[in-house]
């Protein structure tokens, strides 16, 4: 745990507030619902491992975060991190903490909002970072094999609200078929600070298969540029800035 004066208990999981970061965007502030988060710091686990079908719901590997007394979904774990995805109906703030082989970490308020969204980077990160993407055979958008204008393009993120579905917005509910985020009016997407045509923004809503994963389909317009800043935005809330598509 996390002292008065910064220091760590010996073996116990430690964190601080400003290491309870969007997953995606890899920032802290006010998070969402149906979010995946990361929390770094040290002792959080004692394996470094990803979530497989064989390990139990919702924690594994020894750990557990509590998101307001509820155990969240665990994505992955390891000494320095561990990836979780915020419940559902959670009111506007929330209280989180970490519990490793019944040893607990400290406890933090953070704010919860609405919407928290953000593009999910490629890793390890580039320079500037770069957003994943897909075309559409599936196959990974990367300097070798550039997204072009007017093509479509497949992108993921994170923090976009509820699902048209009500079943889909149920805690670790396994989206089985495309289903639209219900503030799709409300969504944007930006390229070099411009906002993109609504007409050429497809399909906006859970990837199918993926816990707490939104995708996006997106054609490119005629007229991008090359390698243009990406922003999405939901309600007036605007992923950072920053993150780059390639587009030759």
């Amino acid at each position: 745990m996390l002292l008065a004066d910064g220091s760590c208990v010996a073996n116990a999981p430690c964190y601080s507030a400003a290491g309870i970061v969007n997953a995606a965007s890899n920032q802290p502030g006010t998070l969402a619902p149906n979010t995946w988060v990361s929390i770094y710091g040290t002792n959080l686990s004692t394996e470094t491992a990803s979530r497989t079908s064989e390990d139990e719901l919702p924690g594994f590997g020894g750990v557990n975060v509590l998101v307001n007394s509820v155990p969240a979904l665990l994505s992955y774990v390891s000494p320095t991190q561990v990836n979780f995805l915020i419940p559902w109906d959670h009111g506007n703030e929330a209280t989180i903490q970490l519990t490793r082989d019944g040893v607990y970490g400290p406890a933090f308020v953070v704010a919860l909002a609405a919407c928290a969204p953000a593009l999910f980077p490629i890793y390890p990160a580039t320079n500037p970072p770069t957003v994943v993407a897909a075309h559409p055979d599936w196959t990974l958008v990367t300097p070798a094999s550039p997204a072009q204008a007017g093509e479509y393009v497949i992108l993921y993120a994170t923090g976009l609200g509820p699902y048209s579905l009500a079943f889909d917005n149920e805690d670790n509910a396994v989206p089985a078929s495309a289903d639209p985020i219900a503030q799709r009016s409300q969504f944007t997407l930006l390229l070099d600070g411009k906002p993109v045509d609504d007409q050429l923004i497809e399909y906006v809503g859970a990837a199918p298969g993926f816990i707490g994963d939104y995708q996006i389909n997106l054609q490119l317009p005629e007229t991008v540029g090359p390698n243009p800043e990406i922003q999405i935005g939901l309600g007036g809330t605007l992923s950072p800035s920053g993150i780059h598509l390639t587009v030759e």
